[in-house]
């Protein structure tokens, strides 16, 4: 998981400092001189110099932006150098002469415009506690200086040494930003907007800090070390990502927690889920002694990684124990661990020698440290093969059922490899059969089609759990209940009906239908037994049932629809005896339509008898009485007054309506409509005089003064207006009542009232 190589790579001078970012490595050597290496092109190495000034310029720290294109060098006695991208010598910044830059909170933005160098607004924190904006931008003139502005926006209210400083933009709104600053005791939280444009110089952060000149957010740590550090953390590394944690090294250990950026303000905090990680002991030496405090620290997604004099040891974030420990030599002298931001590269150094700590599959045992807290579906996303998946779905499983959440459970051992009988005899022991039921549906939509004969079996099975079910919803609902409790029950007995049906319905070529149809009859299931029957078309044993019942109607519909020649003849001389008439009667129009239809015939009188049958069938059902007479297959072959006599005569007003209209006796036709309370099919014949306008504007006046006289419903009536642009308010007022109130047809005087210009 850690492993720490020593980089071969022969140092000219000790090594002062030194700094990665995307994959570009600055050296910065106790000769005043820094070297640039490209780890992709590591043999050329660019020297660069940096000037001396006198004094005590030994460099102090080297700032290196996550881009690596931007440098800065302050040295112990406050002067500033910076570097860009190829430059050969370090250009000294004047304007912060004098200053000891301890921290960079680096501008994200900075490089997203087309040709942009500019570092934009950067924020220095100070070894006196102060906070500088400010703005750098090589150039190549002479008289240019780099340092654009540098502007002081903050103090803190106890000086001390800035030791980390970032800014963050919200990810919703990048004018809104996180300032997160930390001293040797203390972390501060700064929220607020930016204010101006990057690249003007005036302090873009002024109004961010102003918010916290008389109270600061902070939170303080006792016993600091003299040094610390702050890192964050997040999925993406790319510059401009969001980070979702952060660490800060402090004197009783590491301080850390997540970033949640949502609505903050300022004085909120964004920091969550904040801990304290004591440093560990020496376990190695005999007696172990107490903890003492690292010299630098790294944070990778999982682990701290943390460098001792003596020691190098990584410690894992989900449980707080170490995974990795390293000796180091005390006479090497090592000073710091330095983190790639985007590249997620992590080396140490010491005064003559590079390390590199190469971190490999870091995320190998963390999903049992989630499993272990019973972070479940983060474990899964850990998970490396099947066997690991399987182990926590397993785990999750035992945990709903052992907790009583039995349904749940159901849904994850159906994705397990427990072996079928164990999970069957658990919920069977806890008699719970809605689990089972669950657990044996999940499991039959993962079978593959190779296994049909257990997928019967499962089916069969499902179809008594289904039935039992129904039998015990029966009862509670016929129990003499309170009325809202019969109402509920009676409510899942419709739901489970209904799902019952639809697995009927998936399942019907896996069901065994003689199998089927036993569970069915034993239990007496009478409804299940006619849907299956017409789900599998078994409509020979669906005629049976019916004869059985005494329903000769049904049966004969059945037959009508569903009829072989067999069928009819097994049926006929008993269906005879009760139905004489209907049997004929429906014999008469199968032959006819087959006449009609497939032969072609166009005898007026043999459409006009068919248009008789249709009508005079038993039942309110109109669908083939209206299909017949609406049929635009060309020329009508049956007589329009004859067909209206009929309809008329056994009350087929919907027949009736379609007819006058055929007949374009329109009036006539929305009459009719209007009389069986039709207001659909009265809308329609009134739009279908297109061409008589007069005609139009008065049968929708009939609509309206039906829906206003006879309904009550002066809203649909205002509804309908916007139907028919021939009609204007003034049309229907003679039909409101006396008291109508304003509000049910404001909306529509106001409309008519704008095409007159009142207003």
């Amino acid at each position: 998981m850690f492993t720490l190589d020593r980089v071969q790579f022969r140092l000219p001078a000790p090594l002062v400092t030194m700094a990665v970012s995307n994959n570009i490595m600055l050296l910065a050597l106790e000769t005043n001189r820094l070297l640039r290496i490209d780890l992709q092109k590591s043999h050329e190495i660019e020297e660069i110099e940096i000037p001396r000034r006198g004094g005590d310029d030994r460099l102090h720290k080297l700032h290196f932006d996550p881009t690596g294109r931007h440098a800065l060098l302050t040295t112990r006695n406050g002067e500033n150098y910076y570097v860009f991208a190829k430059w050969k010598k370090a250009k000294p910044l004047a304007k912060l002469r004098g200053i000891v830059i301890e921290s960079i909170a680096w501008n994200k933005l900075a490089g997203t415009r087309m040709q942009e160098n500019s570092t934009r607004a950067i924020l220095l924190g100070t070894n006196q506690g102060r906070v500088m904006e400010a703005e750098i931008e090589p150039t190549e003139e002479y008289f240019k200086r780099e340092d654009r502005y540098v502007k002081l926006v903050y103090s803190l209210p106890k000086p001390d040494s800035i030791t980390g400083l970032r800014c963050e933009p919200f990810p919703t709104d990048a004018r809104r930003r996180l300032v997160l600053l930390t001293t040797p005791t203390r972390i501060y939280q700064f929220i607020g907007e930016v204010t101006g444009t990057d690249g003007l110089q005036e302090p873009v952060y002024g109004a961010l800090f102003s918010n916290y000149e008389s109270v600061s957010a902070y939170q303080e740590m006792p016993d600091g070390l003299g040094h610390s550090e702050l890192h964050l953390f997040g999925q993406n590394n790319d510059p401009q990502s969001t980070p979702e944690k952060f660490a800060w090294l402090v004197g009783p250990g590491v301080y850390h927690g997540n970033l949640v950026f949502g609505s903050q303000a300022a004085g909120d905090s964004v920091i969550d889920n904040a801990k304290l990680l004591p440093y560990p002991p020496r376990l190695h030496q005999t007696p172990p002694t107490g903890p003492d405090a690292p010299l630098s620290f790294a944070l990778t997604e999982f682990h701290f990684v943390m460098l001792f004099n003596d020691r190098l040891l990584a410690v894992c974030q989900l449980n707080n124990e170490v995974v990795y420990e390293e000796p180091l030599a005390i006479d090497l002298d090592y000073r710091r661990l330095v983190v790639d931001p985007i590249k997620r590269t992590y080396w140490a150094y010491t005064g003559a020698s590079i390390y590199e700590l190469i971190v490999e599959d870091e995320d190998r045992d963390v999903w049992r440290l989630y499993l272990k807290s019973r972070a479940y579906d983060t474990a899964l996303r850990f998970c490396k093969d099947a066997s690991q998946r399987d182990h926590v779905r397993t785990a999750q499983a035992n945990h709903y059922f052992d907790t009583g959440r039995y349904l749940l459970s159901a849904d994850y051992y159906a994705q397990t490899a427990v072996p079928f009988e164990e999970v069957v005899l658990k919920f069977v022991g806890k008699d719970e059969r809605d689990a089972l039921r669950q657990y044996l549906l999940c499991k039959l939509a993962n079978f593959r089609k190779s296994d049909p004969v257990q997928a019967t079996l499962i089916c069969t099975w499902l179809v008594e759990i289904y039935i039992n079910k129904l039998n015990i919803l029966e009862d509670q609902a016929s129990v003499n209940y309170a009325e809202a409790d019969m109402q509920s029950y009676q409510e899942e007995e419709r739901l489970m009906r209904e799902e019952f049906q639809a697995f009927l319905e998936q399942n019907k070529t896996r069901l065994d239908r003689r199998t089927t149809y036993q569970l069915i009859e034993s239990h007496a299931r009478k409804e299940e037994l006619v849907f299956f029957s017409n789900c599998i078309g078994d409509y020979d044993r669906l005629v049976s049932f019916w004869i059985e019942e005494g329903n000769w109607p049904a049966a004969l519909e059945v037959l009508a629809k569903h009829g072989t020649i067999d069928m009819f003849y097994k049926y006929s001389p008993s269906m005879m005896e009760h139905l004489p008439q209907e049997l004929i009667s429906n014999q008469a129009i199968r032959y006819l339509k087959f006449v009609v239809g497939k032969l072609g015939n166009v005898d007026p009188v043999v459409h006009n008898y068919l248009v008789t049958l249709f009508a005079a069938q038993a039942g309110d059902n109109e669908a083939e009485l209206l299909s017949f007479i609406g049929a635009e297959d060309g020329q009508r072959h049956y007589n329009l007054d004859y067909a209206l006599r009929v309809c008329l005569r056994h009350n087929r007003l919907r027949s009736c309506v379609l007819i006058y209209g055929l007949l374009e006796q329109f009036e006539e036709a929305v009459d009719l409509a209007l009389a069986s309370d039709d207001l659909e099919l009265a809308r329609i014949n009134a739009d279908k005089p297109v061409d008589d306008e007069d005609l139009r504007k008065q049968l929708w006046l009939k609509i309206v003064r039906h829906v206003i006289q006879e309904k009550g419903d002066v809203r649909m009536a205002m509804q309908y207006l916007q139907h028919c642009s021939l009609i204007k308010i003034e049309d229907v007022l003679p039909f409101f009542p006396d008291f109508a109130l304003i509000d049910d047809f404001k909306a529509s005087a106001i409309g008519d009232n704008s095409e007159y210009g009142i207003t």
